[in-house]
């Protein structure tokens, strides 16, 4: 037990010491930042560092005291210190009978799956459960502040059976396929997006929907071959044609349907990636300005994240900014590299060019509030130009609307009326007067339909 004790301790002290870097930094950056009159510092957060840095601490010192005395039980140390020097090895049965009195701690942390054991003294594990306790109260609250949770709207689905499912059936074909080096674009886009599944994960749900499509298609191609459907009344009725030669018309469907099926799915995270970088794009002016002011005060530039945070402007912009919080305050990471990692992975253009000169800048040491308030005036400008190209094309569109969807029917119409009344209309077409003005009202609710929806896809987020 101890030789294996000893390496649970000390795995465990290793990941204390890291928690302990990253949530003293935090500390000593709100400490700096007090003698600033413009910045509002907030004593909750300051508290919670605190106890989560003493708890912390606590557990380190016991489990620091732990060490000599597992160090005693391991059995070649024993020989190593008794080997030529007997009074040692008679020195060592006290220590041994203290190792007896040694417990073993297990718990399983709630941001993880593996269990972690340590053995300390006796004597010292209540101590050591309070300051777990107080460390794990601490570090749920900071994560609460800070943890980047995203959008429902953003996500292309909840983790649920349809992946467990797809996972256990075609898990080996998907892990084979990505292993080739494929879908290397689609695991970019699932990282735009935030997506709850990982690459694997998704190829197998793609795979699975390609499955389930083809199932399905086969039950319509065999419903079809005897079942003609139609819009006229009566919608069913039986196929009276030869069966191979229905067979050979709707044949198509078998892979038709399942190709669509995983083509729909291949491709959604790449459009919803495209809208959420469109979005983002119309909060950029107003965040970079927003940053430049604040950059003026001589606040730090991971301050000026936070601070952006705390306000619910920037609905889409946030979720970016978020991950880059959890990769410095709870991965270890400089602001420069998780700046650059969020970069990496942005849908949006112009947030990878801000993200990533905001990271040359404070690795040069320019002046941040210069480039901020540079970079605010040429993304406003490009709003600005955005802006005005909507405008031109929205008043091209209502020229083109009024004639084709206002002026063309009824001078349609007034011909229809003039005709009908001379007697010269008669079956135009092979169709009646109430067909043809039906048709022409369908018609003016499609151009409707059409030109709304044009003018929705064309119009900016903001």
């Amino acid at each position: 037990m101890t030789f294996e004790s000893l390496q649970d301790n000390l795995k465990h002290m290793k990941k204390i010491v890291r928690e302990l870097f990253v949530f003293t930094n935090q500390l000593d950056i709100i400490e700096n930042l007090e003698t600033d009159k413009n910045f509002v510092i907030d004593t909750q957060e300051k508290k919670l560092l605190r106890d989560a840095i003493s708890a912390l601490t606590n557990q380190l010192r016991i489990l620091n005291n732990s060490i000599p005395d597992l160090v005693q039980g391991i059995g070649f140390y024993k020989g190593l210190m008794s080997e030529g020097k007997p009074e040692i090895h008679r020195m060592d049965y006290p220590r041994a009978a203290k190792i007896e009195k040694m417990v073993q701690v297990k718990y399983t942390p709630e941001s993880e799956r593996e269990k972690i054991s340590v053995v300390i003294d006796d004597k010292s594990r209540k101590d050591f459960l309070e300051n777990l306790n107080k460390s794990n109260l601490s570090i749920r609250k900071l994560k609460d502040r800070y943890a980047a949770e995203p959008s429902p709207a953003l996500i292309v689905g909840k983790p649920s059976k349809y992946a467990k499912i797809s996972n256990r059936i075609f898990r080996k074909i998907s892990n084979s396929i990505i292993s080739k080096g494929y879908f290397e674009r689609l695991n970019r886009d699932l990282r735009k997006i935030s997506s709850p599944f990982v690459l694997g994960t998704y190829v197998s749900m793609i795979l699975m929907t390609i499955f389930t499509a083809f199932i399905a298609s086969l039950f319509l191609f065999v419903l079809l071959l005897f079942v003609d459907v139609s819009l006229s009344y009566p919608f069913f009725s039986f196929v009276e044609e030869l069966i191979w030669l229905r067979a050979v018309k709707i044949f198509w469907i078998i892979f038709v349907i399942p190709f669509l099926s995983g083509l729909i799915f291949y491709f959604y995270p790449y459009t919803e990636a495209q809208n959420l970088g469109a979005r983002i794009n119309q909060e950029l002016p107003f965040i970079a300005i927003h940053m430049s002011a604040i950059a003026t005060s001589g606040v730090e530039p991971l301050s000026i994240f936070k601070i952006i945070l705390r306000g619910e402007e920037y609905k889409y912009s946030n979720i970016e900014f978020r991950k880059i919080m959890n990769l410095v305050n709870f991965h270890g990471k400089n602001l420069v590299a998780a700046l650059k990692e969020v970069a990496f992975t942005s849908p949006s253009p112009k947030l990878r060019e801000l993200l990533n000169g905001i990271a040359t800048t404070s690795t040069s040491g320019g002046n941040l509030s210069d480039f901020l308030n540079k970079h605010s005036e040429s993304l406003l400008f490009d709003y600005k130009l955005e802006r005005e190209r909507y405008t031109r094309t929205s008043e091209t569109f209502m020229d083109i609307y009024i004639a084709v969807v206002i002026a063309a029917p009824m001078i349609l119409l007034m011909l229809f009326v003039i005709m009908g009344s001379t007697g010269t209309l008669g079956n135009f077409l092979g169709l009646s007067t109430n067909i043809l003005s039906f048709l022409i009202i369908l018609t003016i609710v499609l151009l409707n339909i059409i030109f709304l929806a044009f003018l929705k896809m064309k119009q900016p987020a903001i």
